[in-house]
């Protein structure tokens, strides 16, 4: 690399910027000695994952507006492409200098929010970041190669004031057992409020627990308190809440307290996510600190992508970052990376091991210029299940990312478990497509976190630098003897895992007095049993045997209240331009809309826009997974309900949907509209429910359940598979 006596300097002058505001600083480019010619190019790009406003340069009154200017004798050109360099920095303002040329010592001064003529400013990125690197990149003699400033500038990335508390419990503890708890103070966008500075009290529902009565957050560090000695007396559900001097308010995750041990404890973990030495953000060591400290999750892992590991010191940092912070017993860690060809060779997939320091086989060095050990690739990955046989200590995982894996590949010696949900979206079809080819595997949740925020990700903005992850990350619920790395890895082999969308809902599925994830034999109708403690009011079950939905239960109350849930969901594609957009209005002929509750909305930028007596619209993208309106109604049964969108338009009568659920199907991937009759069930936390399935067919069966709420948060057990051999 050249130094800046040849290719100049860049300095920024903010420092630091609140997560999601409006700021207004500049980079200012001074010239070094080879200057820049006539037709030479200046670029500052910023890394995919960020959320950033899109630069603009033509409506100085409006947000996002960049000025580019020059105290040289040329004049300057600016334009914004959201690819045009090298992943991960794929994204920036590529500035042209015409007309003249730049000697050393002149400066491009370049305005990100100027507010010279009105504009409010430049919407800094929603989520936290140490060090949000502007790389600039110059080009002096106009021939297109471009090259690295000796530094680049740089500013930190806060979290805002705090807007929420949360209390994260364990979820299953034994009456006089001491566990501890997390209280956090988190901000709009999600992030840990740093600046948080105040009391929070602490009550339990369980009026003999031991408690600390308060905690205090001043300012400086994660706005997230560990508290031990927690001790709860009674058996039963519990719940802890929170309450600051300010008015924040919390209620905890619920807490099934038993008198007696039980030979499996429930935890939580996310074992997918990236940093910045691939395509992510944070160190690895920042990255294992959130998913400790502030997600206060069980258990996690690295996951970078293998061909953007670029140095052999970068993998070994992960090996020692991963054992660094492994502490059996309070938190696990488990070294791995993802094997990310394309899906003609295999696809994504997640590769986890067992031990420590291990050998890294890359599917390409497609960005390694490091060539030699090129000899370690393993491309199509079915070269790698070769390198790997007779191992039980390694696992892979296939999920959907940007490329989703190829079940052609599939190997029942690494593949036990896959990702239906992540911050990619949430794919039903990938589970069904396991079944429907008899995998005999179980379902579990992460982020694919690139934000820094394992195991608490929230989405990204759409409209921004880099690609948006329109959902929030899931949370894998682990069914394991103990806090240790054997017990995770062994539920994990054994299938005795499930999936949500990020709530810790308490999942107990079995059959015949198997747990999820077995397989048995049977010549009875299966007998499936379903207990389930909800985060928020339960709205509707499913069982499913193997991709069809064979029951569905409407979980009531004692209200008489009755809604219409219309929800859409779908994709536009499996690969990596999923979100399908769902904006549109919905129309009442005859009576009225008493009520329209949002469901399941999950960016700041999507949700219910207009309501009136006869008519809802709404905003709405989806990456798989639902949006909708619930509706309260006073109408007669012969009205009807015109449903319009970008998706589709269809019409239905009232009196069809009464006591049945109407699904209009739009198009693949799974693009749909449910309309379901519901009963007010939103104070129904708790659902015992047994289901005999008296159709049942000779062979395997896989059967699994989802749980919706009505705060939108789902689960989805892993299946039992049932081999039903008929009497003779």
């Amino acid at each position: 690399m050249l130094n800046s006596e040849w290719l100049g300097r860049a300095d920024i002058n903010l420092k630091k910027a609140v997560a999601g505001s409006l700021e207004s600083w500049t980079i200012t480019y001074t010239v070094g000695k080879y200057g820049i010619d006539d037709k030479g190019n200046i670029l500052i790009v910023q890394r995919d994952i960020s959320d950033m406003q899109i630069p603009q340069f033509t409506s100085p009154s409006e947000s996002g507006y960049v000025t580019v200017k020059t105290t040289g004798n040329a004049r300057l050109k600016a334009k914004f492409y959201s690819r045009f360099f090298i992943r991960p920095w794929r994204g920036g303002i590529f500035i042209r200098v015409y007309d003249g040329a730049l000697r050393e010592g002149d400066k491009v001064i370049v305005t990100f929010g100027d507010r010279s003529e009105g504009s409010p400013g430049f919407r800094v990125q929603t989520f936290r970041e140490k060090r949000h690197v502007f790389r600039v990149l110059v080009d002096p003699f106009g021939t297109g190669k471009f090259m690295d400033l000796e530094s680049s500038p740089s500013m930190e990335i806060v979290g805002g004031p705090a807007e929420k508390l949360e209390v994260v419990a364990p979820s299953i503890v034994r009456v006089g057992e001491s566990f501890h708890i997390l209280v956090r103070a988190l901000d709009k966008w999600g992030n840990p409020s740093e600046s948080y500075v105040d009391t929070v009290y602490l009550s339990c529902s369980d009026g003999d627990a031991s408690i600390p009565e308060e905690c205090s957050f001043n300012g400086d560090g994660w706005a997230a308190k560990r508290l031990n000695g927690i001790i709860l007396r009674s058996p039963g559900i519990h719940y802890i809440y929170a309450k600051s001097s300010s008015g924040l308010t919390a209620k905890s995750n619920p807490i099934l307290c038993l008198k007696n041990a039980s030979e499996f404890k429930l935890f939580w973990g996310d074992l997918h996510g990236q940093t910045e030495i691939t395509i992510g953000t944070g160190t690895v060591e920042e990255y294992f600190t959130y998913a400790r400290d502030v997600a206060g999750i069980d258990f996690t892992s690295w996951q970078g992508n293998d061909f953007q590991i670029e140095r052999r010191d970068w993998w070994k940092d992960v090996c020692v970052q991963v054992k660094r912070f492994h502490e059996p017993g309070k938190f696990i860690t488990f070294l791995g990376y993802e094997w990310s060809g394309i899906t003609s060779a295999g696809g994504d997939h997640n590769i986890y091991f067992l031990h420590d320091d291990q050998q890294l086989y890359r599917s390409s060095h497609w960005l390694v210029e490091d060539k030699s050990d090129l000899d370690t690739d393993r491309y199509p990955i079915s070269e790698l299940w070769k390198t790997f046989r007779g191992r039980r200590d390694v696992m892979a995982i296939p999920h959907v990312g940007g490329r989703p894996a190829n079940f052609d590949f599939y190997d029942p010696d690494f593949i036990h478990v896959i990702e239906i949900y992540s911050q990619h979206g949430l794919f039903e079809w990938f589970a069904r497509e396991a079944l429907d080819r008899g995998l005999e595997v179980g379902f579990i949740a992460g982020s694919d976190d690139h934000t820094g925020r394992p195991g608490l990700t929230y989405p990204t903005e759409e409209l921004s630098i880099g690609e948006p992850f329109g959902v929030k990350g899931g949370l894998t619920g682990v069914f394991a003897r103990d806090l240790t790395r054997e017990s995770i890895w062994e539920a994990l082999w054994n299938r005795r895992c499930y999936a949500t969308t990020g709530d810790r809902i308490i999942l107990f599925f079995t059959s015949d007095g198997h747990f999820m994830g077995e397989k048995y034999s049977t010549d009875k109708p299966p007998k499936l049993n379903l207990k389930v403690i909800g985060t928020s009011g339960i709205q509707e079950i499913e069982f499913r045997r193997g991709s069809s939905t064979i029951y569905t239960h409407i979980v009531s109350s004692k209200s008489s209240r009755r809604f219409l849930k219309i929800e859409w969901s779908g994709l536009k594609t499996k690969f990596r331009a999923k979100r399908t957009v769902w904006d549109g209005k919905l129309t009442l002929s005859d009576g009225g809309i008493l009520n329209a509750i949002p469901f399941a909305f999950d960016r700041f930028d999507e949700g219910l826009t207009s309501i009136s007596d006869r008519s809802v619209s709404w905003k709405s993208t989806s990456y798989g997974d639902p949006d909708g309106v619930i509706l309260e109604l006073d109408a007669p049964k012969d009205a009807s309900i015109t449903f319009n969108s970008t998706q589709g338009t269809f019409t239905f009568k009232l009196e069809e949907v009464e006591d049945n659920i109407k699904v209009v199907k739009l198009g693949p991937v799974d693009k749909m509209v449910r309309i379901v009759p519901l009963y007010d069930s939103r104070d129904v936390v708790k659902v015992d429910l047994t289901y005999t399935d008296h159709d049942v067919k000779p062979g395997v069966n896989p059967y699994w359940v989802k749980v919706v709420q009505w705060n939108g948060e789902i689960a989805w057990s892993s299946p039992i598979f049932i081999k039903y051999v008929k009497a003779t």
